[in-house]
């Protein structure tokens, strides 16, 4: 990438935060315990599924654990789950993927600014912040419940709007994540996985640190 970014905003579940490791289990549980309360009949969600929701946005993540006609209800069972998620974030284990915590004190170190922009609200995105280390690792963290924020897109206009970056670049996982950055008119890399498939990303990262570092045109970690 020519010139190099002085900004990198990364998305964090599914690009920098393998969810996946504690994602699965953790609904489970929440649904069990959600259909306990209300007497509603749920289904057990396979591996696939509960991984199909992972990085949406607020209803896009819970209604389709839900029947129809109980949708509206998603903001009932988020209630349920949510404390699970933020113990898990807390727990003391490691949930970043293997190469982000270099990665990320590599781009200080070369003077180069990073941003996080995640779907999420404030309890999970400070539990993430605090139990993963990230509120260290990067110099801004924007939610949903962010000021000024509606969208990812808004996101990514704040962090930029902080920065004063020349040359921005998004990271990220997911359609929510191209979007956002087609929208503000800056470069998207799309970290490849099995949930979804970005054919027109401006270029593919599998998640090795070098790798991302060559395609940013950084300095790589000697």
């Amino acid at each position: 990438m020519n010139p190099a970014p002085d900004l990198v905003i990364f998305d964090v579940d599914g690009t920098l935060h393998d969810a996946f490791a504690w994602w699965t289990p953790v609904i489970r549980r929440g649904l069990e315990a959600f259909a306990s309360q209300t007497g509603l009949s749920l289904d057990r969600p396979s591996v696939e599924f509960a991984e199909s929701v992972v990085g949406m946005k607020d209803n896009g993540v819970w209604d389709p654990f839900l029947p129809d006609g109980e949708k509206h209800r998603w903001r009932e069972l988020r209630a349920v789950v949510l404390p699970m998620e933020l113990d898990e974030l807390r727990s003391g284990s490691d949930y970043l993927f293997e190469g982000v915590r270099p990665l990320l004190a590599h781009l200080r170190e070369i003077g180069v600014r990073t941003a996080l922009a995640s779907n999420c609200h404030s309890e999970y995105m400070t539990a993430m912040c605090e139990g993963q280390g990230l509120a260290e690792a990067t110099d801004w963290q924007y939610c949903l419940d962010s000021e000024g924020v509606d969208s990812k897109t808004d996101m990514l206009r704040r962090a930029i709007e902080a920065s004063d970056a020349r040359r921005a670049v998004m990271i990220g996982d997911r359609e929510p994540d191209q979007a956002a950055a087609r929208d503000v008119g800056i470069p998207f890399l799309w970290r490849r996985n099995t949930r979804c498939e970005l054919h027109d990303a401006d270029a593919v990262w599998d998640g090795e640190p070098n790798q991302l570092l060559g395609q940013l045109g950084l300095p790589e970690i000697s």
